[in-house]
């Protein structure tokens, strides 16, 4: 854990990724010193007549998590640096206008709204925001509009059955995105659907976030139901499965349309019996996997007949599914996989009965994970456009926060297929 303390977390635990900053209530004083946030613990500040949040970690504990070094903070009694103060050595939006030649407006238009702005000027002010270190004062801000300025995310129980690491590159984007946005991103962790649902509640309901990013949606999703009932501000990545998806706001990548990439892929590798590895079961996104490899199947005029199985995602499950069609009189001769953590099941029962991925048959897994990346041989898989995702979540959220009223939209992206040793020999 690193060092630090927390103050006024409600019983659900978090972590701040991002930039923190808290205010006393009347009575108390402004402390907007730029923090940076992550541990859980607990305590009351009888001074301000209320309880705070407020973490000082080392500077030099910079991560990969969206954690960023800021500014020493001002002593207490002494005015902060704020935008415009004569002779402040703190970047100023003013400053970061002036390098780029544009306005002040365009400066807060690609913090905010980059949607409104060209490709190329926002890469021109986002790359001078860069350069001067710029950061909105986020305390001062937050003051004036009674904010958090957060956004509610859950960290799931890691397990050595699966691949993993999706959730934590989407973490890292999302906090950069939202930290561009003037955002910090509260982590909190929950092992079932039922715990996140209570912490929502507990965390919203004292201010401590604005809004939530909903992750691994599901069928008829408990969450969604709660969050929509409650009027609760939130964007999902992944679509509401059993909810009505023009009413409400997501992101989503499109399983079906990679699946399709999948098949293509190996159909011109010559494979013709291509299994499909799933899960089983009702599964929003899983269903979706399974059409896109039934459809791509049928334009190629090949049989499903007997070529989709499916089990729990984890890697023995992969083993099993496929050395179960392996040991047919007539087996597949490829493998598109609804996970890589399927996939590298399949390459372990192909290891084990001396075919070799890429060689003698064909494996496609589905994350573009870090064990695509270990495996030998590579796993060829479709990457989800994260950076991309999270953009787009964040811009929503934006949306949602200024108006709450408005259509929901939704956003659905394609899957890249990136072409490794399990289906193209080297």
């Amino acid at each position: 854990m690193l060092p630090g303390h927390f103050e006024d977390l409600p019983p659900g635990h978090g972590y701040f990724y991002g930039t923190r900053h808290t205010h006393d209530t009347p009575g108390g004083t402004l402390d907007d010193s730029p923090q940076r946030s992550c541990g859980p613990g607990r305590r009351d500040d009888a001074r301000a007549g209320r309880t705070s949040l407020t973490v000082a970690l080392p500077a030099h504990q910079n991560g990969r998590m969206g954690f960023t070094d800021q500014p020493s903070a001002p002593r207490r009694g002494r005015r902060p640096a704020t935008e415009g103060t004569s002779g402040s050595s703190r970047p100023t939006m003013a400053m970061v206008a002036a390098r780029v030649g544009v306005s002040k407006q365009t400066v807060h238009y690609a913090l905010n709204s980059p949607d409104r702005l060209s490709p190329t000027t926002l890469r021109r002010v986002l790359k001078a925001v860069d350069e001067l270190g710029y950061r909105p004062n986020q305390a001062a801000r937050s003051l004036r509009t009674q904010s958090p300025r957060a956004v509610g995310f859950r960290l799931f129980p890691t397990t050595t059955r699966q691949s993993g690491g999706v959730w934590a590159s989407f973490l890292y984007e999302l906090s950069v995105a939202a930290q561009r946005a003037d955002h910090a991103v509260f982590c909190h962790p929950a092992a079932t659907d039922e715990e996140e649902i209570q912490i929502i509640g507990e965390i919203y309901s004292t201010n401590t976030v604005d809004c939530f990013v909903i992750t691994a949606t599901q069928d008829h999703d408990p969450r969604i139901t709660f969050l929509r009932e409650r009027g609760i501000p939130f964007v999902s990545f992944g679509r509401p499965w059993g909810h009505p998806m023009s009413d409400t706001w997501w992101v989503d990548v499109d399983g079906a349309a990679g699946m399709e990439q999948a098949v293509d892929h190996l159909a011109e590798r010559g494979h013709r019996r291509i299994a499909y590895l799933g899960l089983d079961g009702p599964s929003g996104f899983g269903d979706d996997r399974e059409s896109g490899w039934r459809r791509a199947m049928r334009s190629h005029g090949f049989s499903t007949r007997d070529l989709a199985v499916g089990g729990p995602d984890e890697i023995s499950t992969g083993r099993e599914l496929a050395g179960r069609l392996l040991d047919r009189k007539t087996p597949p001769t490829g493998f598109v996989c609804v996970s890589d953590t399927i996939a590298i099941g399949a390459l372990r029962a192909c290891r084990e009965r001396g075919l070799a991925a890429g060689r003698d048959v064909g494996v496609v897994g589905f994350d573009d994970s870090v064990g695509a990346h270990l495996v030998d041989p590579g796993l060829t898989s479709l990457a989800q456009p994260l950076e991309l995702v999270a953009r787009h979540t964040v811009r929503l959220l934006l949306d949602l926060l200024k108006n709450p009223d408005a259509k929901a939209e939704q956003v659905l992206l394609r899957p890249t297929l990136v072409v490794r040793e399990s289906t193209v020999p080297q």
